[in-house]
């Protein structure tokens, strides 16, 4: 290659030369014309160095011309690294001198451009040249001085343009070792088309930049040792770096290490045996590094020659560390593994005091090995906790009746590595004090159809939690199937004696409750048979699991021809009807939008709410409840497209079930061919296991039993047992209604002076008219109280659709405030209820319907007494100042204690501080 340059390069100077020396001779003949000469006439110069030029200027006048004669055509020479001798310009002092007035000054040109450019080169106004920093692909150059006097007179000299030698600074990697290598070469002055030589030899070489090269090769066993790098530039002006970098090359690397375990955690303090296995050696020992620390250090943890690893007594950031095993036969021969440092197991020693009473409290946990971040666990729930030192923790939470007993604590630390300690009992004890009947008045009015007199009692007695035991255990008040010729008005009737006079008045008020969740309509239904099956598997079902609860009302031949799940045919021509698909997910369980736990909705980049499903979503789940049809009637086969019956769940028929693939929520797909059964179980445990089924019922159930406006820290503690009830069930009902009663926003109002304006609701008009009967000592078999309640703008069992009588969701018109019950209170409605009153007091519901006043007309000689009594039973002994001086004052001027007794029952009935139960 070399030589093939340098033949090219002497072809390069004789042209030249030739073309010089001839143009030289042809002048010789005549020296009168004006004529310039620039000097060099031929050169050759690499890309980025520069040459001087001078111009002589004969034949012309010149002002103040410097006496000299002209410079002969040099020979041509190389200047290298911009060393070039600098000649002056001046005129000739033969013929040309008799030319006056001429001038020698000129303007310099490269390739016909003035002053020319970064392609083929620059030259300033004395002549000096520089190359540009690439060679073009004409590498000839003229260069051109032209008279300033007379532009017609000038003179050019030529030069050829080569690369630039080339400067090797160093490569990568180094050592090499024997067998394919690829090489990072650096340096500066690289051309394009430029090679790398290891020992002379050119490698396979791609241009990057003028300052870096890669190349590619092959190393053999005889170049072990120093070998040397160098860079040669190609033609024009072929040329290798004059100094060589010199690199390492090993031989072939014949022991492997592997150091075990590969990926261990080890808690702070703690220590791991790592081994080294050494193959291909007979020498198998090894050195031990941490991070790439000879034995470790105390920041990352040291390492013995053993392969004994001791975390440091402090987590590092990162809490990651390199453990390195490196063969002493050869050090090349190395591996790592890569441990996670979690923080260490924390001790309980103890927890103080040992004995904490229901309500707000504060522990201290005394033990080993906490650390910033840790959490008192108390009875599975996390407390606020404060990091006092690595041995104590302070932490605040809330006792509730449900915990009375032993309970368990433990201390979580943080991540990385949680971990619990190991656990101690304490114990959660009822207040000494006795629960006051106002306490126990207050309570029912949340647990029960309202209070009376033996059940105020009957609380104080047992307390909050124990009274929930016992009507969890009560027996349940059924409701008798109707006659053949009975009308809905019977289960209604039913309704209303099971509220006032049941003895399982939780469960009556759950159920209750549930129905106007799960919504079924007599509009559609003519048959009551089925609302007494209906409201015996919702009373059965109130204390249960809600996965039993939505299964048998997705089963309920009421609900299947309530939303057409009943004959819904799934044939492969067929499109199911989508009606319960939709509205078991909008109104039975999860709601339209995504929700967090504490009943808020999940919002979006944007802010915009989450929708929970898609029309996609609704026609999988119609698929699903596809295939379904009634029990058959006395007298009649089982088949599909039976009439309606209600005599049990509703039966499958494989053959009318869509077989195709069906998307539920969360993404979850029921692949195509799934029986009737599989898809029905699958689909149900997908809507029970979504994440929004908690809150959304949590919080309706909240609403219809406490309060309208519940808080969002609130539903989040109901939504928490809902999730799990302490023993890891999931939709525990009964749990989840000791929660809501049990739960310190509910209770807060026991005490007056913590009642907030948003507590309470409006008591919706069965509700209404139960407390007053139960106020006032009734007994009754339900007739005509039906009416009443229709005139109040809820008959039950008789709602409009499926939304129930009002929506959850309804505000106050003009607040800020939820108050569902208000979307059917206006004036008719409220003088309804008013009516109601008066007819319970003053006159006569039905002939079936009778009140026992006697109580109140007992103490109504005395009006404080009389009105302690009223404020008791109906108002939980909390009537305002006002109102009780306002009644004090109208009923002083009633002297007989019937009427005072009756005026008092009906002006605190009828008054917006009983209607709104706070």
């Amino acid at each position: 290659m070399i030589r093939s340059f340098l033949l090219q390069r002497a072809s390069w100077i004789s042209v030249l030369v030739l073309g010089f020396s001839t143009l030289w001779m042809a002048g010789c003949g005549d020296h009168s014309n004006p004529t310039i000469t620039v000097s060099p006439a031929t050169s050759l110069v690499r890309a980025g160095d520069t040459l001087q030029f001078t111009a002589d200027v004969t034949g012309l006048a010149e002002t103040g011309a410097i006496p000299g004669t002209p410079v002969a055509p040099s020979r041509p020479r190389r200047v290298e690294n911009g060393n070039a001798q600098i000649l002056q310009a001046k005129p000739n002092s033969g013929t040309g001198s008799s030319n006056p007035g001429g001038s020698s000054e000129v303007s310099w040109s490269v390739n016909g451009v003035a002053g020319g450019n970064a392609t083929f080169g620059t030259i300033n106004n004395t002549g000096l040249y520089t190359a540009p920093a690439v060679v073009p692909t004409a590498p000839a150059i003229t260069v051109t001085a032209t008279s300033v006097v007379n532009s017609l007179v000038s003179g050019e000299a030529a030069l050829a343009l080569e690369n630039p030698i080339p400067a090797v600074q160093g490569a990568q990697p180094n050592p090499l070792t024997v067998g394919n290598f690829t090489l990072i070469v650096s340096g500066s002055k690289f051309a394009k088309g430029a090679q790398v030589l290891l020992d002379g030899t050119a490698l396979q070489t791609t241009f990057v930049s003028a300052t870096q090269l890669t190349a590619s090769g092959t190393a053999t066993q005889t170049q072990v040792g120093k070998g040397t790098i160098t860079v040669g530039n190609p033609d024009p002006g072929a040329i290798i770096s004059p100094t060589a970098y010199s690199l390492q090359i090993d031989p072939p690397l014949t022991i492997a290490v592997k150091v075990s375990p590969a990926t261990p955690q080890i808690r702070d303090g703690g220590s791991q045996q790592f081994s080294a296995a050494v193959n291909g050696s007979s020498n198998t020992a090894v050195t031990w590094s941490v991070n790439g620390v000879a034995g470790g250090n105390s920041s990352s943890g040291t390492i013995s020659a053993t392969g004994i690893y001791t975390a440091p007594a402090n987590l590092p950031n990162p809490n990651t560390v390199k453990v390195t095993a490196t063969s002493v036969a050869d050090s090349r021969a190395f591996d790592s593994a890569t441990a996670t440092l979690e923080y260490p197991i924390p001790t309980l020693a103890s927890v103080s005091p040992q004995t904490i009473t229901v309500g707000n409290f504060t522990i201290t946990a005394t033990g080993t090995n906490f650390f910033n971040g840790a959490a008192v666990v108390f009875s599975g729930q996390l407390l606020t906790t404060t990091f006092v030192n690595g041995t104590k923790l302070t932490a605040t939470g809330t006792a509730t009746n449900q915990q009375v007993g032993q309970v368990q604590v433990v201390v979580q630390n943080p991540d990385p590595g949680s971990a619990d300690s190991n656990t101690l009992s304490a114990q959660v004890s009822v207040p000494q004090s006795q629960v006051t009947a106002a306490v126990a008045s207050r309570f029912l009015e949340q647990a029960s159809w309202g209070p009376t007199p033996t059940t105020i009692a009957q609380v104080q007695q047992s307390g909050l939690q124990g009274y929930l035991t016992q009507q969890f255990n009560a027996p349940i008040s059924t409701y008798q199937t109707p006659g053949p010729t009975d009308g809905l008005n019977v289960v209604q009737n039913q309704l209303f004696v099971n509220a006032t006079q049941g003895q399982d008045q939780l469960r009556q008020r759950v159920s209750f409750a549930l129905n106007e969740i799960m919504v079924i309509s007599g509009l559609k239904i003519g048959d009551p048979t089925a609302f007494s099956l209906w409201m015996n598997m919702l009373q059965k079902d109130a204390f249960g699991n809600y996965a039993s609860l939505l299964n048998d009302v997705t089963l309920s031949p009421a609900m299947g021809n309530y939303l057409d799940m009943g004959n819904n045919d799934g044939c492969s021509s067929c499109r199911p009807n989508e009606n319960y698909a939709r509205e078991s997910m909008q109104l039975f369980s999860i709601g339209l939008v995504l929700l967090n736990p504490d009943g808020t909705p999940q919002l979006d980049g944007s802010g915009n709410q989450i929708p929970a499903y898609t029309q996609t979503t609704v026609d999988g789940f119609a698929g699903v409840y596809s295939g379904w049809s009634y029990p058959p009637s006395p007298g009649n086969t089982a088949q599909f497209w039976a009439n309606p019956y209600y005599s049990g769940p509703m039966l499958p028929y494989d053959s009318h079930h869509n077989k195709s693939s069906k998307l539920l929520l969360n993404g979850v797909t029921l692949p195509a061919g799934g029986t009737i059964q599989s898809d029905l179980t699958a689909a149900l445990q997908n809507v029970f296991n979504h994440p929004n089924v908690g809150p959304f019922i949590a919080q309706q159930l909240i609403q219809k039993l406490v309060t309208s406006n519940p808080s969002p820290a609130y539903v989040s503690r109901v939504t928490q047992i809902f999730n799990d009830n302490g023993s890891g069930v999931r939709g525990d009902l009964k749990a989840l209604v000791s929660a809501i009663l049990l739960d310190p926003e509910a209770r807060r109002g026991d005490d007056p002076t913590q009642v907030q304006p948003g507590d309470g609701h409006l008591r919706e008009p069965v509700l209404h008219i139960a407390a007053v009967l139960r106020a006032l000592n009734a007994t009754t078999d339900g007739a005509n109280l039906n009416y009443y309640a229709q005139n109040m703008g809820q008959q039950p069992f008789m709602s409009s659709s499926v939304f129930n009588f009002y929506p959850p969701n309804y505000q106050i018109p003009g607040t800020q405030l939820l108050g569902p019950e208000f979307k059917i209170f206006n004036s008719s409605t409220d003088i309804a209820r008013i009516n109601f009153v008066n007819d319970m007091v003053y006159g006569s519901v039905s002939s079936t319907t009778t009140t026992n006043i006697s109580p109140y007309v007992g103490v109504a000689g005395d009006v404080n007494q009389l009105l302690d009594m009223v404020s008791l039973n109906m108002m939980h002994g909390q009537m305002s100042d006002g109102m009780r001086s306002t009644l004090a004052s109208t009923l002083t001027s009633i002297s007989d204690n019937q009427h005072r007794a009756m005026a008092a029952l009906y002006l605190t009935a009828g008054s917006s501080q009983f209607q709104v139960e706070h």
